[in-house]
C-alpha cells in the first residue's frame, strides 16, 4: 500500500505531520522526514522487526549499521557511554549536522548496529523533526530516504520516490545543508573523522582541541 503523503505548507499541516509521524514510530511504522541535511527514514530504533522493515526497505546490507536519531541529550545517555568529549562535541554542535560514533548501552538492539558495540548518535534541528521526535519520545533508527547506492533524498519531491516501501512520507520542502552530517568515530583511543559533511574538520578541531 503507498505511503501516506503530509505537504507541510502551515501550521496545521505541521502539527498533522508531527501527531501522524509520531503515531506511526510508536506503531512500528516507517517514517520519512526532513532534517537539515538530507531527508531520512526511520521508524522506532527499539522494535526489532520495525528495524528489519527498514533495512529491507531501502534494501540496505546488514553490515551497514543506522544512526539513532534523538531529541534529547537523555536519550543518548540512555542509548550510549558518553564521556567528556563526546559531552562537549554535542553541547557545541547538536542539535545539528554532526554524527558520533561511541559504544553503544544495551538497550540498543544489535540488529541496528549490524551487531558491533558501537552506535551512531545524530541530533537533527530540523523543527518538523525535533517535534516529531520529542512527541513520539523513542530513539529512532534512521538512514539517509533512498534506496541503497541511490543519490539522498534532498526535497521532498525526492523524498517520494520512498511511497512504496515507507508508510508515511512527510514533505517539508528543500534541506537546509542539502549534504549529509559530518559523522566523527569516538570509539578509538583517539577521535577519527569518518565523514566530512556539513561540519568542517576545522570547526570540530575548535572545539576538540587535537588532531583527528
Amino acid at each position: 500500500m503507498p505511503a501516506t503523503i503530509i505537504r507541510v505548507t502551515d501550521k496545521a499541516s505541521f502539527d498533522r505531520a508531527v501527531s501522524l509521524g509520531a503515531s506511526f514510530l510508536r506503531e512500528g511504522k516507517l517514517v520519512v522526514f526532513p532534517t537539515e541535511t538530507v531527508y531520512g527514514i526511520g521508524c522506532n530504533a527499539l522494535d526489532e522487526s520495525a528495524v528489519e522493515a527498514l533495512y529491507r526497505a531501502k534494501n540496505r546490507p546488514k553490515e551497514k549499521p543506522l544512526l539513532l536519531h534523538l531529541h534529547a541529550l537523555s536519550q543518548a545517555e540512555s542509548c550510549a557511554y558518553l564521556d567528556d568529549s563526546a559531552r562537549r562535541l554535542l553541547a557545541a554542535f547538536t542539535p545539528g549536522p554532526l554524527s558520533i560514533i561511541v559504544k553503544k548501552r544495551p538497550l540498543v538492539p544489535s540488529v541496528v548496529t549490524s551487531g558491533g558495540e558501537t552506535v551512531g548518535l545524530r541530533f537533527p534541528e530540523d523543527p518538523l523533526f525535533l517535534a516529531m521526535a520529542r512527541e513520539a519520545d523513542l530513539p529512532i533508527a534512521a538512514t539517509s530516504a533512498n534506496l541503497s547506492g541511490f543519490t539522498s533524498a534532498k526535497d521532498g519531491d525526492a523524498a517520494r520516490e520512498m511511497s512504496e516501501v515507507a508508510d508515511l512520507i512527510i514533505d517539508g520542502g528543500a534541506c537546509a545543508y542539502s549534504i549529509e552530517s559530518t559523522i566523527l568515530s569516538l570509539a578509538g583511543d583517539t577521535p577519527k573523522l569518518l565523514r566530512e559533511g556539513a561540519i568542517s574538520k576545522e570547526k570540530l578541531l575548535e572545539v576538540m582541541g587535537k588532531c583527528l
